[in-house]
């Protein structure tokens, strides 16, 4: 079962952050095999959206599951390679 989340904005404020969670976790409990999530319209990750994303793919890995980030901008993927998430995170 592959379960797809949109993300989008500015995923820093807190209504956002914890709604994204909340999927999260909702995807991983109804036992998605893959999740994939869509990071096109994704402007900002805070420190506790980036630990939901570490979380998520921990939890998947556990569950002998997959995970995978797909249309990361640029900016993101510079994050994520600046501190080395691409060693954790699949990033297509």
């Amino acid at each position: 079962m592959e379960t797809k989340l949109a993300l989008k904005g500015d995923v820093a404020n807190v209504e956002t952050w914890d709604e994204f969670s909340q999927d999260l976790t909702a995807a991983i409990d109804a036992g998605a095999k893959k999740l994939v999530l869509d990071m096109e319209k994704v402007t900002y990750l805070n420190s506790s959206a980036l630990g939901s994303i570490v979380s998520a793919q921990r939890k998947m890995s556990e569950r002998e599951g997959d995970m995978v980030l797909v249309n990361v901008s640029k900016k993101l993927l510079q994050f994520f390679e600046l501190y080395n998430l691409t060693e954790i995170l699949t990033v297509e």
